[in-house]
């Protein structure tokens, strides 16, 4: 008979065993184990600001601990501050890095003048976590999470040294290869908010993920071929920016899921700021989008209409670039550039298809699109004219390039929507609409929902502009809606130019039933001058 002793006896053996079996695990089981666990960080920072670890941290420069709704954080105050973190598991081939901050300013896209760059070259970046002494300066780090106040790829994540444009596209051991990196389009941030953002990797499937409050903001480029270039993340990570204060900084072993990133923003969210977390689920998920209730009425004078069908249509656009094809078919026009990646000498590889004229006072276009392969980007240009409002096309050369250039770098004015976006450059793992002002590079709105665009189905364009307000609708559904404002440095509310449709690399598209309709406003014109011969 067992006596009580023995049953203890037993009982500590078997302990002791499974102890030491643990022990003597390979590393993949214990990654396994690993796994079942995924909410507890390997290593963590700043859960306590007020006590730092030497052993696991050094602070460097001036810096103060600032609190908020409950929650503390380092500030460092010096542009040379910084807080250099001693162990993380950035080179492993799995894993997920989260971290609280808030900022101390509202934060969103900003113009550049070079006067601005005069102390500080890299004043445009904030930085979270990067390898490089200088956090700011996240080029020259292997690795960097970093913000930019840029309309563009602006909450960056890398994995390579060097710049994302045009580092990241390169030729390197013979072959083309894209630096490992994953971007949001836009994003911004509201002063005084805690945010939680959260990054995972696997670099052995090249997944790469970006996570705000709990929702999937960025994702890698899904038409990339071949692997990604990545590079050794350095031993110490550098962290500090006078415009964060950071907080709870967590790395984990394994790579954590979009439910289990939902689960710990719910679980470590304080104090969750609800129509913060709403606007984000609305313009990175779609979530309650509406739909678009327009038809034009009597009021509306329709301009153009062709079903891009007839050979004749094409005599109504300029064609301007150097695509693979343009060309009415049965179905429509088709537009056709080359299927490569891309690359800084491929640029004039593209095309634009301006309207022979131009159209004055509100504006509702419609036509319908047909995507016949992965990849590529079209935009509409609307209102294109001078700087001072002149036909640009009529007062100066009809220009041939079909680089990105006249869209946003020349003296082109216009409103630019991106409506179909697959280039390897921006988010490609849903459907997402960017609308921007231009030359002036201000983004007047953003929005996605949370699939991407069916491929080899024709849909619907509508793009409404009443006065300053700006709609832009597929298939019936708002993307993108802005007031626009003439007195905010950006220039005038556009209401006169041509349109265009761009093609960029490795788009392949059918288009047809263009339609263009135009309202006047505030005056009539009583009489016209016959041109000088």
């Amino acid at each position: 008979m067992e006596t009580r002793d023995s049953k203890w006896f037993y009982k500590w053996i078997c302990l002791l065993a499974m102890a030491l079996l643990f022990l003597t695990w390979p590393c993949e089981a214990k990654s396994n184990y690993s796994q079942n666990n995924p909410m507890k960080p390997i290593y963590s920072y700043l859960n306590d600001p007020n006590h730092l670890s030497p052993d696991k941290t050094i602070l460097a420069g001036p810096a103060r601990v600032l609190s908020l709704d409950s929650k503390e954080g380092l500030h460092c105050t010096s542009i040379n501050s910084h807080l250099k973190l001693i162990k993380h598991n950035l080179n492993e081939d799995k894993g997920s890095l989260s971290i609280w901050f808030f900022a101390l300013e509202d934060l969103s896209t900003a113009s550049r003048e070079r006067n601005m760059a005069m102390h500080n070259a890299n004043y445009r970046f904030y930085p979270f976590i990067t390898d490089y002494h200088n956090p700011q300066n996240f080029h020259k780090a292997n690795f960097a999470f970093v913000w930019g106040n840029r309309h563009h790829r602006n909450l960056i994540a890398k994995f390579f040294k060097g710049k994302i444009l045009w580092d990241a596209y390169q030729y390197r051991n013979g072959r083309y290869q894209q630096g490992a990196f994953v971007a949001t389009d836009h994003t911004h941030f509201y002063k005084n908010k805690w945010y939680q953002l959260v990054l995972t990797w696997d670099k052995i499937k090249d997944h790469y993920r970006l996570y705000m409050n709990g929702v999937q903001v960025g994702a890698e480029n899904q038409h990339h071929s071949p692997a990604f270039y990545k590079e050794t993340c350095g031993d110490t990570l550098y962290v500090g920016s006078p415009a964060f204060c950071f907080s709870s900084i967590n790395l984990y072993q394994c790579l954590l899921s979009p439910d289990q990133v939902d689960v710990l923003y719910h679980k470590e969210a304080k104090n969750p700021d609800r129509h913060l977390d709403q606007e984000i689920a609305y313009m990175y998920k779609g979530i309650d989008r509406k739909s678009l209730d327009f038809e034009p009425d009597s009021t509306w004078q329709i301009e153009l209409d062709l079903s891009l069908t007839d050979q004749d249509h094409l005599d109504e656009f300029y064609v301007q670039g150097n695509p693979v094809d343009v060309k009415i078919t049965d179905e429509g026009l088709l537009v056709e550039t080359i299927d490569k990646f891309l690359h800084k000498t491929r640029l004039d590889s593209q095309v634009y298809l301006w309207t022979l004229e131009p159209f004055e006072g509100d504006l509702y276009i419609e036509y319908e699109f047909n995507s016949l392969r992965p990849g590529g980007l079209s935009l509409l240009m609307a209102q294109a004219s001078g700087m001072n409002r002149e036909d640009f096309m009529a007062d100066y050369p009809w220009r041939t390039s079909g680089k990105m250039s006249m869209v946003g770098w020349q003296d082109v004015r216009n409103y630019h929507w991106e409506y179909y976006r697959e280039m390897a450059d921006v988010r490609n793992d849903v459907m997402c609409s960017a609308l921007m002002k231009n030359p002036y590079h201000y983004p007047l709105a953003y929005g996605c929902v949370d699939h991407p665009l069916e491929k080899y189905k024709w849909h619907k364009l509508r793009f409404l502009q009443c006065g300053n307000k700006i709609i832009g609708a597929i298939d019936g559904v708002i993307m993108v809606e802005a007031m626009d404002n003439s007195f905010t440095n950006n220039g005038p509310v556009y209401n006169f130019g041509r349109i265009a449709i761009r093609c960029m690399l490795r788009t392949k598209m059918k288009f047809r039933n263009f339609k263009v309709y135009n309202r006047t406003q505030g005056f009539r014109v009583e009489s016209l001058y016959a041109k000088d011969e």
